[in-house]
């Protein structure tokens, strides 16, 4: 990075967890910068996500990438604001609302809006299956079984551009913008994974204020689609969502894979609350 960008001040940020991210300070304006393997697929994922909203305003543009020794560099704009997550944690319920209620507004307006079609943008197609057995030996038969049971429901309605762990860990807020950050979980798939994502964070991370923030986040949202939501299509797709990410920790520590099992237990047994 030094030498591409000599006389510049290196920040390392935290928060990533399959990326090392960096603020670069000292050139015309500020910059993030990614650095992955190569080999990592999520960072293709993400450039070409952010290639598709690089006109929306409410995603940092891609101001250049580049390889060197093995490694991918992804230099964004930096952008102001603070993580939305964090004010909810300080400030509780009202703006918790409000938080959830921009939630649900931005998602439908800017993202789901945009629809596969014909588009040649290089996204993976996300699709809700059966509990795939290789590598989830950590998931006992009967938990498998009763999972495959709630995915056997047919996929429904057309696929758009899905953000893949949208909330409000991946929003940043200032005084009159919204950005939503991450992008190395996108693809083409049904938008019932975005919004069942943020009805079951708010659930498992903010039981006593759930019903009120999935209402504030569902009401704004469907304003702006006519999308069906059920309880059942929520788990359903929580579901799915929970088996990709295991499927990711395969190789994790045992006490990673022992969370994810309770999560998924958890979400099979959750009654979410949607007014239907």
């Amino acid at each position: 990075m030094l030498k591409r960008l000599p006389n510049v001040k290196i920040v390392e940020l935290t928060g990533g967890y399959t990326n090392m991210t960096l603020l670069i300070e000292g050139i015309d304006m500020k910059r993030i910068a990614k650095i992955y393997h190569v080999k990592n697929t999520d960072a293709k994922t993400e450039i070409s996500a952010l290639a598709l909203l690089s006109h929306s305003g409410v995603t940092p543009r891609v101001y250049d990438f580049f390889e060197q020794d093995e490694w991918l560099f992804v230099m964004l704009d930096y952008v102001p604001g603070v993580n939305a997550q964090m004010i909810l944690d300080q400030d509780g319920l009202d703006q918790g609302r409000r938080i959830y209620g921009q939630l649900g507004k931005y998602l439908a307006r800017e993202v789901h809006c945009i629809k596969r079609d014909n588009k040649d943008t290089e996204l993976p197609v996300i699709m809700k299956s059966a509990v795939a057995e290789d590598g989830l030996e950590f998931i006992p038969n009967g938990i498998k079984s009763m999972a495959n049971e709630i995915l056997s429901t047919p996929d429904h309605g057309e696929q758009t551009l899905i953000h893949g762990d949208y909330g409000p860990h991946n929003v940043m807020l200032g005084n009159d913008t919204l950005f939503i950050l991450d992008w190395e979980w996108a693809g083409w798939g049904n938008p019932l994974f975005d919004v069942s994502w943020v009805v079951w964070f708010v659930h498992l991370h903010y039981p006593d204020m759930a019903k009120e923030l999935s209402g504030a986040f569902l009401s704004t949202y469907t304003e702006h689609t006519n999308i069906q939501i059920t309880h059942d299509l929520i788990r359903t797709y929580a579901t799915s969502k929970v088996l990709q990410i295991m499927n990711r920790i395969k190789n994790a520590h045992p006490d990673v894979q022992k969370e994810w099992l309770r999560r998924l237990e958890w979400t099979l047994h959750t009654n979410f609350i949607v007014n239907e």
